[in-house]
Parts: structure tokens; C-alpha cells; sequence
């Protein structure tokens, strides 16, 4: 459910954003002193799912022989950002035939948690085109500051 913005919002938004522009581009771009290097993605479509398909929560057998394909870290990434770039990644993961991902969220502290851990399974809910299950990494891979994800097989058209 998507909230209606008060006027005083939506001023708000409209001081922030004068001036900015629409650029053409295929690259996740992250103005943070952690993340090293621009993430490029190929223009990819989004692939269809049947609506019964749903994103389950793994559990420890499904984990056996776990290989990981690929990873992305989100740390210093705004909550926006974050969700962009876990999609756009993800969708990548789907068209390289990776099984298994890690998503590196951090834990954030006691009095602060960090919201993109608590956002990432709500968003991989929404994304089932993508993937089909996620749980908390092993304690030596993040721990609860970081997901396994498998990887939704694409569809191969005959």
C-alpha cells in the first residue's frame, strides 16, 4: 500500500528534486566510498511467473552443497537505492543461471537495526520472477547480516 504524500511532502519533494534530469543508463550507480566499482547489468527483460509461484523461507536441508554463484553487498546503500539494486541484480542472477546468491545487508546494532535487513525479505517476497527462497547465511558468511537467496530458474522459450 502506497501512502499519499501531504502537500507539505510533496513540496518538500519538489524543492529536493528541481533540477534533477532522467539519464539514459544500464548501470546501478552508488555514490559511496564503499562501494568500489559501478554495478553493470545488460537492458534484460523481466521474466513472467505464473501468479500461484510464491518466495518461501529455506530451511538448513535445502542448504546442502551450497555453492555461491554471486553476491552484492548493500552496505551504504540508501533504502531506495537498495531495493534497485538487489532487483537489478537479481534479475542478472536469473539470466546468468546462477543457483545461489548472497545479499550482504549488515545487522546494524542493537538500538539501531538496519533497515535494509529488515526490507530485504519484503522485497524478496515481491520479486518472484527472480527467486524462489531465502534464508539467514551460515554465522561465518554474515550471519543474520546477510541472506542465501536461490535463484529461480529462467524459462527456456522453445
Amino acid at each position: 500500500m502506497t501512502k499519499k504524500l501531504t502537500s507539505q511532502d510533496e513540496e518538500l519533494w519538489k524543492t529536493f528534486t528541481k533540477g534533477v534530469r532522467q539519464i539514459k543508463c544500464n548501470k546501478v550507480c552508488v555514490d559511496s566510498p564503499k562501494i568500489i566499482k559501478t554495478l553493470e547489468y545488460p537492458q534484460l527483460p523481466t521474466p513472467h511467473v505464473k501468479s500461484t509461484q510464491k518466495v518461501a523461507q529455506l530451511h538448513a536441508n535445502e542448504l546442502r552443497n551450497l555453492k555461491i554463484d554471486g553476491q552484492i553487498d548493500l552496505h551504504g546503500f540508501t533504502q531506495f537505492s537498495g531495493e534497485l539494486a538487489l532487483r537489478e541484480f537479481l534479475k542478472t542472477a536469473v539470466y546468468k543461471d546462477w543457483r545461489w546468491v548472497r545479499i550482504i545487508t549488515g545487522k546494524g546494532s542493537p538500538n539501531n537495526p538496519s533497515i535494509l535487513r529488515e526490507q530485504t525479505p519484503k522485497w524478496l517476497k515481491t520479486m518472484p520472477e527472480f527467486v524462489t527462497g531465502y534464508t539467514f547465511a551460515a554465522p561465518d558468511d554474515g550471519g543474520t547480516g546477510a541472506f542465501y537467496i536461490k535463484i529461480r530458474r529462467k524459462l527456456h522459450h522453445k
